[in-house]
């Protein structure tokens, strides 16, 4: 086959496997692949995707799965089940939106008025995320953390939990860990992010492990905890949700621990995705969908 011969071969592949701006696609997943190639080779977010598919474990790709692939100049947007307990102020805030963005892409009549099983849709934009754009990490914690070496490859997951007590501080469950469950390196977690109620609300304390850059105490198995950086949330979220201000913590931190581990937004699971035992933490109001779709 002589060079021109060649070349548009090649060109007519490429037309054949490239996603043009503008149009909606099908990807099938094959051996090897992750979420995160995927949407480098189409120039679209990973969030995009796991919106449009509404992947409750993107981590989890299947060879030979489909996936819609959304335009590349589509507007980002999520479909979102109303749950008991709901309000529209509370779905905004949590999503990262205003309350009169859901309100006009759903034409509510009255947005005072939702139910239970309702579909609405939220708008995402593709931009970067509102909270952790607009509430980074404080200078001097950033810089504090940025003293602790961490070694590349040590860390592999990033995992949440919720204390389950309405109170707590690092100093009070550090106290519980090493005197009443006997563990010997004291807080199972390496952060704790306080609700107001024994830590200020929003408030990071770094515990000993990730100072030391010690294994975790805060998963059933003992290969994951030595992999797995554990966030506690102080409340209980069967009951209540996170605060606005943890949440903003939360985005944050989490954020700022996926550069300094060079982990993917896959590696962030909450205790009941990853644990080897059954649990309910963090939480049935725990909003993971809202920490995802907020991550850089």
């Amino acid at each position: 086959m002589n060079r021109l011969a060649q070349a548009t071969a090649l060109a007519a592949t490429l037309l054949l496997t490239a996603a043009p701006a503008g149009a909606q696609t099908t990807h099938v997943v094959r051996a090897g692949e992750n979420l995160d190639g995927i949407a480098r080779r189409y120039g679209v977010r990973v969030a995009a995707i796991v919106a449009e598919n509404e992947l409750e474990r993107p981590e989890l790709l299947r060879v030979g799965q489909s996936l819609k692939i959304p335009a590349r100049d589509a507007p980002l947007r999520k479909r979102y089940t109303v749950e008991d307990g709901d309000t529209l102020g509370g779905i905004a805030r949590d999503h990262g939106v205003s309350p009169d963005a859901i309100i006009q892409l759903n034409n509510l009549a009255d947005p005072n008025r939702l139910r239970v099983g309702q579909v609405i849709e939220i708008p995402l934009d593709g931009k970067p995320p509102p909270p952790a754009v607009r509430h980074p990490l404080p200078a001097s914690l950033k810089g504090e953390l940025d003293r602790i070496p961490v070694r590349p490859g040590r860390w592999k997951y990033i995992v949440i939990h919720h204390s389950a007590t309405d109170t707590g501080s690092a100093q009070s469950m550090d106290h519980y860990h090493r005197y009443r469950r006997r563990m010997e390196n004291g807080l199972a977690y390496h952060f704790v992010i306080g609700n107001g109620r024994g830590m200020r609300d929003g408030e990071i304390a770094i515990g000993h492990r990730w100072r030391t850059q010690l294994k975790g105490g805060h998963l059933a198995s003992d290969a994951l905890n030595d992999v797995a950086i554990g966030i506690c949330l102080v409340g209980n979220y069967e009951k209540n949700r996170p605060t606005a201000e943890q949440m903003r913590s939360l985005y944050a931190l989490t954020g700022y621990l996926m550069q300094r581990t060079r982990t993917a937004s896959t590696a962030v699971r909450t205790h009941r995705q990853i644990n080897t035992k059954p649990t309910d933490c963090p939480g049935r109001n725990f909003p993971t969908r809202a920490l995802l779709e907020n991550l850089p």
